[in-house]
């Protein structure tokens, strides 16, 4: 198979300035007087893509993903490295990025276009094919400034999208748009993957890597990270968006609040918030697939195993364990506990460990989830409650609405009705009117 794209030892560095008026004093003096810092946004990224194969470029914010993308794209140069491809690259980045706002839609379509290489009679010619993909009616012929978020990016993703490019380079733009245009654009995308042509897509939508990307880059602090199938390099980046959500729980949580003690602070553990009277505690906690394998990014319907560990401090009769699965509205997508699934523990002794394993179908919708743990006693007295102590986020190949997912199956029958037993029905309705 041949490269379409190769990146070749890119860096990108950026100088920052205090004051405006520093820029100016270290350009009089030719650099003798530095008063700028360093800034490196990539380091050394070096990769090839093979022709006709999707690729996700994925990461955190600030990790040099729009960057990378642009200097790809040729319109930003790098500090050091070379970029090399074969065909004509057509770029959705930013958000009405190549638009000029005093232009109509139609001049911009123009403009675009030639700038991509095509003449003015392929544009007239493709001009009809790019209206009713942006569908944004009678607004095409007035001023781009004029235009709300999701006409801008409408029209900027039709324009790339129909100028046939070797290479599609597409950049977080489609969260703009309403959900039909999102179908729209992301069947669109498999259209030029079927042609095989290279599509280079950036998204924090794990379900749209997974179901559209043959392969996932992760980048973080400007370097590579990953690289490979997707499914594991979204894993790897849920652990790292993970990491960065207890960092910041850890910071916000407040100086007076009960902090847990060594056992459980040294397990990988933590919640936004925790209450209970302190005679048992939840000590580990860990959601697994069948495997028994950690897991953080789940397909729907994956055979799931949820294990808490429990340390009692008193001695207690029948303490009830459960979970609660919320959504990322805070809506209860599911819960349970060993009291619903009669469980009865007897009296548990002070220093004790119960570990109870939850297995369960994750017949849930694509969002994220967050798991809240609990022990208690029979009448709902809380010993320990843990919220959110652990992250999940849910993919499906299909795209499903809800916080469910039915994995309902469908049949269809379908009955031709002979002309001659049309006719003769429509007689007899005749002869039941003249009745």
């Amino acid at each position: 198979m041949s490269v379409a794209l190769r990146v070749e030892k890119v860096s990108k560095q950026y100088r920052i300035y205090e004051r405006p008026g520093d820029r100016l004093k270290e350009s009089l003096t030719r650099g003798l007087l530095r008063r700028h810092k360093e800034f490196w946004a990539l380091h050394d990224i070096d990769f090839e893509i093979a022709s006709g194969t999707t690729v996700g470029i994925i990461g955190p914010n600030g990790c040099g993903k729009s960057t990378l993308l642009q200097i790809i794209s040729g319109t930003l140069a790098p500090t050091h490295g070379d970029v090399w491809h074969e065909g004509r690259i057509a770029a959705l980045l930013e958000l009405g990025a190549g638009f000029d706002p005093e232009f109509t839609g139609v001049e911009n379509v123009f403009m675009n276009a030639s700038l991509m290489g095509l003449s003015r009679r392929e544009t007239e010619t493709l001009l009809p094919t790019i209206e009713r993909f942006a569908e944004i009616g009678e607004f095409i012929s007035q001023p781009v400034k004029t235009y709300s978020s999701g006409m801008y990016v409408r029209l900027a993703f039709a324009i790339a999208a129909s100028v046939e490019p070797d290479i599609l380079i597409i950049d977080e733009a489609l969260a703009v748009g309403d959900a039909v245009f999102q179908h729209r654009c992301l069947r669109r995308i498999k259209e030029l993957h079927e042609q095989g042509k290279t599509v280079l897509f950036v998204s924090h939508d794990a379900a749209a890597v997974r179901a559209l990307c043959s392969r996932a880059i992760l980048l973080k602090a400007g370097s590579i990270v990953a690289d490979g199938k997707p499914a594991d390099v979204l894993n790897r980046y849920q652990k790292i968006i993970m990491e960065r959500e207890k960092a910041y729980d850890a910071e916000a949580r407040p100086i007076d609040d009960k902090q847990p003690p060594d056992e459980l602070r040294s397990a990988p553990l933590s919640y936004s918030y925790r209450h209970g009277d302190g005679s048992a505690e939840i000590t580990g906690a860990q959601l697994t697939d069948s495997a028994q394998n950690g897991v953080e990014i789940v397909e729907s319907g994956e055979a799931l195993t949820l294990r808490v560990v429990v340390r009692f401090h008193q001695d207690i009769n029948d303490p009830v364990i459960g979970f609660l699965i919320r959504n990322r509205n805070g809506i209860h997508a599911y819960g349970t506990n060993t009291k619903e699934k009669q469980i009865r523990f007897g009296t548990i002794r002070r220093d004790e460990t119960i570990e109870v394993t939850f297995a369960f179908d994750c017949w849930l919708g694509i969002d994220q989830y967050s798991i809240s743990l609990a022990v208690h006693s029979r009448d709902g007295e809380a010993y320990d409650w843990l919220d959110a102590a652990l992250f999940f986020r849910v993919t499906h190949m299909t795209r499903t609405e809800g916080i469910a997912n039915l994995n309902a199956s469908v049949t269809t029958s379908h009955q031709v009705v002979q002309p001659e037993a049309l006719a003769h029905e429509s007689g007899e309705s005749l002869r039941i009117l003249r009745a």
